[in-house]
């Protein structure tokens, strides 16, 4: 046994650090819980071999007050690696897989009955006990099978390790090396004394290290603002996008007007100057739609409507308001309910958002004869808020184009008289499109009459958790380890891929359309891993958004330019200029793995 004044020495500390963890808030997370159970679990350990001690030093080995204290202290290191298999089980395991929380409950479950099994063992199985003046030790059964169930989880955490190689730079993997370093330290002293099992020690050792990596609410709290800060400049380059892309929309119809009236001013043909007409009116509509969503997510509107934030259920709401709307849908007509079968617990005014949806499913209703009423429900989830997609789409009697502009173009507080209609069970579009704006969310409308109409409704949500899932716990990556690309470019189907890609390598990747756009970020001191630049862009291509970037002051940023198959044979003429790789478009999957796996 380690000497008396060590242990007590080690019995102070760990109580020190007990005494510091609970003495501020602490964040619920599962490392956080098991840290607590190490911590007991050391302190048995000295209160199991600390008694041992003195008793051995006053009463001598001989009796069965020492055997049971030895037989505690056994199984209560026993307890503590088996816990400590948990940490590691739970920072090892990716928390991107869907089944995570039904593996770590399994874990815990095996290690559990695991435990039970081998404390019972460690309680009966024979051992033989030695001393001699200052130095007491024990061999036998018992022992040996201590020590074997401790190789036997060295050897699983050295799996883990060599299996999660990529990770090995992030700070929680620390304690890990500590306990296998220290364990076959000990290892070979106990082979020189047998006397000589730090095995308490280590714990104390592994206690600390756990906490100065693991447990830090302030740190964990700067890279939860750091994230929601990334959220909130994602959100800017989304809104950004969409208005990219709506331009684009729009210009486009403005193009083919200018053709088509061009074409009817020579025209002398009545039936082709009718068609011109139509055609030219649909362009219209077109253009007029398109302008509408640009006006409808840039206005702030005033609101006097009290909104009132609480848990709900998706699912239920859905199946809820499917189920009261069904007696209103007549027989010639089909309802069709479309639900995920996984959706979140939502954080929001879902009693306002029951009204929204109700309304517009009878307004469906009674404007459907025949055919169909689809409603639809699709979520995208990032970090802690959910998108929510409603689509209503009927085979009704539709809208004219002012009716739509009508509507869309309700923005603003509520008057006295929609104020009062928002106690009846429904109400009409138009309070539906300026209560779903009050409430930050968005309706767009596509109608044409005789055909049908498709609304959809976009809001976001806070999804809720409970205590013990706090966003907290989803934001383990050290800030070290947090990786983010800019892309730079205008075609859209290689930016998505590019995307998917990232989003399945868990890169968070900033798109931009502009090359300016780019260096304006650049300027602003924004850091990235790499950036991907497209060389053929409208404006300024990617070679002088690179020259630009080059002029800011400190600029060290690798930057890979991608090209097109008809430029392959020049792909050196960019290094040479500056850039650090190239990625030929005409092999993209291949490329994007390796400039990934380089940068």
């Amino acid at each position: 046994m380690w000497n008396l004044i060590y242990l007590v020495t080690g019995f102070v500390f760990i109580i020190l650090l007990l005494a510091i963890f609970y003495s501020k808030e602490v964040i619920s997370s599962k490392e956080n819980n098991v840290f607590k159970r190490i911590l007991i679990s050391n302190i048995l350990c000295y209160l199991t071999e600390v008694p041992l001690q003195i008793l051995v030093r006053t009463i001598g080995i001989d009796s069965v007050i020492i055997d049971i204290f030895c037989r505690l202290y056994l199984i209560s290191i026993s307890i503590t690696y088996s816990i400590f298999t948990m940490y590691v089980l739970i920072i090892s395991l990716s928390k991107n897989n869907k089944k995570y929380e039904i593996i770590i409950d399994k874990c815990k479950k095996i290690i559990y009955i695991v435990q039970v099994f081998i404390a019972f063992l460690l309680f009966v199985l024979p051992f033989q006990k030695y001393y001699d003046v200052s130095k007491m030790y024990i061999q036998g059964t018992a022992l040996d099978l201590l020590k074997g169930y401790i190789v036997i989880q060295i050897v699983m955490y050295i799996f883990l390790l060599i299996k999660n190689h990529k990770e090995l730079k992030n700070k929680k993997y620390l304690p890990i090396y500590f306990v296998i370093i220290c364990l076959v330290f000990m290892t070979l002293l106990n082979s020189i004394d047998p006397s000589v099992l730090i095995t308490t020690m280590i714990g104390t050792i592994i206690c600390y290290t756990m906490y100065f990596t693991m447990e830090n609410p302030d740190v964990k709290m700067l890279n939860e603002l750091y994230k929601n800060k990334e959220l909130m400049e994602q959100n800017y380059e989304d809104k950004y996008n969409f208005l990219f892309e709506m331009t684009q929309e729009a210009r486009n119809p403005l193009v083919s007007i200018n053709s088509l009236t061009t074409n009817l001013r020579n025209e002398e043909n009545p039936e082709k100057i009718k068609d011109g007409l139509l055609t030219l009116n649909n362009m219209v509509r077109q253009l007029d739609f398109s302008i509408n969503n640009i006006l409808n997510i840039s206005s702030l509107d005033v609101q006097k409507l009290k909104i009132i934030n609480s848990k709900y259920e998706l699912d239920k709401l859905c199946n809820e308001i499917a189920t009261r709307i069904k007696p209103e849908v007549k027989d010639s007509v089909e309802f069709v309910l479309s639900v995920p079968k996984q959706l979140p617990t939502l954080y929001g005014d879902y009693m306002k958002l029951r009204q929204i949806l109700y309304s517009l499913l009878i307004n469906s209703c009674k404007n459907t004869e025949n055919g169909n009423i689809y409603f639809k429900v699709n979520v995208i989830e990032k970090y802690d808020i959910c998108r929510v997609v409603f689509n209503i789409s009927d085979t009704g009697s539709g809208m004219p184009i002012e009716k739509i502009n009508e509507i869309i173009s309700a923005t603003g507080e509520l008057d006295k008289e929609e104020l009062e209609n928002l106690e009846k069970k429904e109400f009409n579009v138009k309070v539906c499109q300026k209560v779903m704006k009050i409430m930050g969310g968005n309706l767009m409308i596509k109608s044409n009459v005789g055909e049908g109409t498709d609304i959809i409704l976009t809001i976001d949500q806070r999804v809720y958790h409970e205590k013990d899932k706090s966003i907290l716990t989803q934001y383990e990556n050290d800030i070290a380890n947090y990786r983010r690309v800019l892309v730079v470019g205008q075609n859209k189907d290689v930016i998505n891929k590019i995307k998917k890609k990232f989003n399945a390598n868990n890169i968070t990747s900033s798109v931009l359309y502009y090359g300016m756009d780019a260096v304006d970020k650049i300027k602003s001191g924004k850091k990235y891993d790499f950036i991907l630049i497209e060389d053929e862009m409208s404006e300024i291509t990617g070679f002088m958004t690179f020259k630009e970037m080059q002029k800011v002051k400190g600029f060290d940023i690798p930057t890979i330019i991608m090209l097109k198959e008809d430029k392959e044979h020049i792909k050196d003429h960019f290094i040479e200029d500056g850039f650090s790789d190239y990625l030929l478009l005409d092999s993209f999957e291949s490329e994007l793995d390796r400039i990934i796996e380089k940068y």
